[in-house]
Formats: C-alpha cells, sequence, structure tokens
C-alpha cells in the first residue's frame, strides 16, 4: 500500500501488515491517517492555544527545546523512554509541526500530549511495536537522549524477523 503525497512521491505504510513501526512527526501524521483517524490542519488557527508547536529551528540547532509533554503511563512510549519517563511523567522535546491529530485512528491510543492538549505521542497497543511521536527525536543523535526510541523499534524488528518461518 502507498499513498501519493502533494510532493508526488508515494509512501509505502506498514499500517495493513503492521511490521514494527516507527513513525516521527510527519510520519505519526500520515500514520494516524492511514489508519483511520483525522487532522488538525493548522494549529494556530484551529485551536485556542499559545504554546508553540512550530518554533522555527535555529541554523545547526535542532534539538533546541520547544515544550514539555506529558507521556502517559504503562504506554510503550514511557516503556522506551525508560528512565526519562517509565512510569509516564514530563520530557522536553524540541517542536515543528502546524498539524497535529484530531481524532485518534481506531485501535490507536494517545500516549503523550502537550500542556495544551495537542497530541504529541500515539501507539497501537496491540502491535509488536506501532509508535508515532510529534517531535523529531533523530535529532538528538549526539546526546543520546532518545535513543531508546530507536534501539526500541531495532528490538522489535529483529524479533519480528526472528519469528518468521525458516529463520534461524
Amino acid at each position: 500500500m502507498s499513498i501519493s503525497t502533494r510532493s508526488g512521491r508515494s509512501e509505502p505504510t506498514s499500517a495493513n501488515v503492521w511490521l514494527p513501526l516507527f513513525a516521527i512527526c510527519r510520519g505519526m501524521q500520515l500514520l494516524n491517517v492511514v489508519a483511520g483517524g483525522t487532522l488538525v490542519q493548522d494549529i494556530p488557527t484551529a485551536l485556542a492555544t499559545k504554546l508553540v508547536h512550530r518554533r522555527p529551528k535555529p541554523p545547526r540547532v535542532k534539538k533546541t527545546a520547544a515544550h514539555a509533554i506529558d507521556v502517559a503511563p504503562q504506554t510503550r512510549l514511557a516503556a522506551l523512554l525508560g528512565g526519562h519517563s517509565s512510569g509516564g511523567g514530563h520530557v522536553t522535546v524540541n517542536s515543528r509541526h502546524h498539524q497535529a491529530v484530531k481524532t485518534v485512528a481506531p485501535g490507536f491510543v494517545v500516549s503523550a500530549t502537550a500542556p495544551d492538549g495537542v497530541v504529541e505521542a500515539i501507539e497501537r497497543p496491540t502491535a509488536s511495536l506501532c509508535v508515532g511521536v510529534q517531535w523529531h527525536p533523530e535529532n538528538y543523535w549526539r546526546s543520546g537522549e532518545f535513543a531508546s526510541l530507536f534501539e526500541g523499534l531495532v528490538a522489535a524488528a529483529t524479533a519480528h524477523r526472528n519469528r518468521r518461518p525458516g529463520h534461524a
């Protein structure tokens, strides 16, 4: 399955086969829509909030903190964040989006929100790993602050591969 985007590219999805998946920013939005959810098209014009979600990134400083998020306890995201938020709690993230999840797709749950209620992460609890985050954890590669999210994806993909018939 693929979706034609306004950029003219096709973007493959694993929503119909539920391979391990970690979606970032627009990827989370795409995952939600493909799975049957909807989006707020423009946060500044659609929601009464003073929290800035589309913070311009200074040159070469992509991990500049924008706001905190509240991670729901006992979610896959909380488990992946471990020491940051194992039982839920606050995590500070960068932010560069103007769209957000409006209606969460069936079978998904909200696993993090901004202080203004904007959805910052979703997940499918029944999947081996299907987590989407609205911020950019890849920008923290030097500090390793969110490395556990990528490590979780690798572990889930390895486990998925090892469950395939004929794989030793």
